[in-house]
């Protein structure tokens, strides 16, 4: 039986299946820039890389964190673009989207579900989840630069059960990733529900997939259809 849900924050809770190097390829070609993806792609991975050692972001709300994000990628791609307009872009999707997310998160509180987050993150995912409305419904959010144990290794997610109190296969992982949500967590012992996003993905390995969602909201209704769910044995 399911009695513990946990969740990938970027690319997850922060939107519906669409990676942050997709949403900031796609601001650059609204503002007019027509880049090659491998140059994006080079300016997303050095702002990775700067981020997950960087002090100031380890406390960052949303908006701060992604305006330091894109500064990064600006100065690497050697551009000029106002940062604040990509901010915007970037944000006002994901608080959209986090309105709906809290209302899920709450609707799976009521159903008796323990909750928590796991992610790869920069050291402020708690302050994210608060930022978003999220914290209120978590029993525990699993941020990787604090914890010292990074996706794909299972063990995060062993972590982040024990944290709940749940064993492994009691819990169901929820991510947009499949290398770094869906195998591990299988690896674990775990249940798991593939985000693929608004459009239709090829699916890697459909044995490890319990749930394939379009939108996070469809989890609750999801769970009820297929009866996973607390005190219900998986078929």
């Amino acid at each position: 039986m399911i009695r513990a849900v946990l969740f990938d924050m970027g690319g997850t809770l922060d939107g519906d299946g669409l990676h942050w190097l997709d949403r900031f390829a796609a601001l650059y070609a609204d503002a007019g820039v027509q880049l090659p993806r491998e140059r994006i792609r080079s300016a997303f991975d050095e702002a990775e890389r700067r981020a997950a050692v960087d002090e100031e972001i380890a406390t960052s709300n949303l908006e701060a964190m992604v305006s330091r994000h894109v500064g990064w990628q600006l100065a690497h791609l050697g551009l000029t673009l106002p940062t604040p307009a990509i901010v915007d872009g970037f944000v006002g999707p994901v608080r959209r989207a986090a309105a709906d997310n809290a209302r899920m998160l709450s609707h799976l509180c009521a159903r008796g579900f323990r909750l928590g987050v796991v992610s790869n993150g920069c050291g402020n995912v708690d302050v994210l989840c608060r930022d978003l409305g999220y914290a209120s419904y978590l029993s525990t959010v699993v941020d990787s630069r604090r914890v010292g144990l990074y996706k794909p290794d299972p063990a995060i997610f062993i972590y982040a059960a024990a944290r709940l109190a749940v064993p492994a296969p009691n819990v169901l992982m929820v991510g947009d990733s499949f290398d770094r949500d869906i195998r591990p967590a299988r690896s674990a012992g775990m249940a798991t529900a593939w985000v693929e996003g608004a459009r239709p993905r090829d699916c890697p390995d459909p044995a490890l997939v319990d749930l394939r969602l379009r939108r996070l909201s469809d989890l609750p209704s999801a769970l009820e259809s297929v009866a996973i769910g607390v005190g219900v044995p998986r078929s």
